[in-house]
């Protein structure tokens, strides 16, 4: 089975340590959440897992028979920012195949780019002006961007921050649908504990840099360790429909 493994990575920025010594492993086919207050190293983590930023010790990314995959295999999806872009949906998703383009897109690249329009439920705006949509539209745009190369790393930065909760249950669905369809290791920086508890599998809670829990949702996710690192009374629950809720009580 394919995997991340992560051993004694440390982070510092300007002299300050943003990252303390980490160690864990993301598995094939799991959608891990990377979950924790404001300043935790969430994004940094992300970041340096992707090689945009510099870190010590030691961490790759490994098919099934142990071959080291190479950063081609990585896609990045970082937070949503508002563009006045005039490119097309369809050339704002060519872009994820930065890597293999040429000074002319090829049929086989143009088909790449409308199956995973069509995979998303997306192709009627392929032809749209990206900066037209609404941000609900342009982040799902961006994932397909993420995902038209067919990476095996998937790493995703607060992908449903601003989002509405109809477009944020559809971006965590299709990420979860791609991570089990293609056994891709993803990896997600996420706020909401609750949607975080709905759909993925993994959890690695961290705080002021270092790992707090790590495990199953229902391992992690539980009132006396949340209300410890948050800082803030939480209640625990299970909806009607059997998912577990996290909801603030008090300070």
């Amino acid at each position: 089975m394919s995997h991340l493994t992560i051993c004694d990575v440390a982070v510092d920025i300007c002299n300050k340590s943003i990252i303390k010594p980490i160690n864990c492993t993301f598995k094939a086919g799991e959608f891990t959440a990377i979950l924790g207050p404001n300043g935790a190293g969430k994004t940094t983590l992300l970041k340096s897992i992707m090689g945009l930023i510099a870190y010590s010790g030691t961490m790759g990314a490994f098919d099934m028979n142990g071959k080291t995959l190479s950063r081609s295999a990585y896609s990045y999806l970082c937070q949503l920012n508002k563009t006045s872009s005039y490119l097309t949906v369809i050339e704002v998703v060519l872009l994820g195949l930065v890597h293999e383009l040429n000074w002319k897109i090829s049929s086989e690249q143009e088909a790449k780019a409308e199956a995973v329009l069509q995979e998303l439920n997306l192709i009627h705006l392929a032809n749209q002006r990206f900066s037209d949509l609404s941000g609900g539209q342009q982040q799902l745009v961006s994932l397909a961007q993420a995902l038209v190369g067919r990476p095996s790393v998937l790493l995703l930065d607060e992908p449903t921050s601003a989002l509405d909760l109809k477009h944020q249950v559809q971006v965590l669905e299709l990420a979860r649908d791609y991570t089990k369809r293609h056994q891709c290791i993803t990896i997600s920086v996420l706020h909401d504990l609750s949607m975080a508890a709905r759909y993925c599998d993994h959890l690695l809670l961290l705080d002021h840099g270092q790992i707090q829990g790590e495990g199953v949702p229902d391992k992690v996710l539980n009132e006396e360790l949340l209300s410890r690192i948050y800082q803030v009374e939480v209640d625990v629950g299970i909806c009607s429909k059997g998912h577990r809720y996290i909801t603030p009580v008090r300070l």
